[in-house]
């Protein structure tokens, strides 16, 4: 029996959105462990700056740990023997730093409050972009999720901020890394 080209491409469309689903939930599997350190550690340090505002000395620390688990985690998730340090990682970092710099050299912030706030708005940032390029409506969820809760503590919860952060925003990646995981 012929196939028909309806039939044909019915097939074709229904290989592309498996191709689709499978990128993205791979997608998913590869991030998950990311955001559940990165949550851990915003939890830490939020927690740290909270109850001991002289301790946030402690963030340069958890950011070289986080950035060190992040490599361990990105290397595991190549094939076997393709491990390889790829400029663009390196470039990217430039990019951010130099980002970084540049908006606090024309806005430095004021308060501890207002720094606590930018990494986790430029974070949610990145997020929601990841989601609606890549089609990851969990990742566009957790970023606008991240942003508008660190948004609403920053304004409606100043006193308790860090507090805030710890809970919503270190907890909030711990959950959508697992989230992400069981997807």
């Amino acid at each position: 029996m012929p196939v028909s080209q309806n039939d044909a491409a019915d097939a074709l469309r229904d290989i592309d959105q498996t191709q689709q689903r499978s990128a993205r939930l791979y997608g998913y599997r590869v991030a998950s462990p990311h955001l559940i350190v990165w949550g851990v550690i915003w939890a830490v340090g939020y927690t740290a700056s909270y109850f001991r505002p002289q301790w946030q000395a402690v963030w340069p620390a958890l950011v070289v740990i986080g950035m060190v688990a992040s490599f361990w985690f990105g290397a595991r998730t190549q094939p076997q023997g393709a491990v390889k340090f790829e400029w663009r990682y390196a470039a990217t970092f430039a990019a951010m730093a130099a980002f970084i710099s540049a908006v606090f050299a024309i806005l430095p912030p004021v308060t501890g409050a207002q720094t606590g706030a930018f990494f986790p708005i430029l974070v949610g940032f990145f997020y929601t972009l990841i989601g609606i390029w890549c089609r990851g409506v969990r990742m566009l969820i957790a970023g606008v999720a991240l942003v508008a809760l660190t948004l609403f503590g920053f304004f409606y919860l100043q006193p308790y901020f860090a507090l805030w952060m710890a809970i919503v925003g270190g907890g909030g990646l711990v959950l959508g890394g697992i989230w992400l995981k069981a997807a």
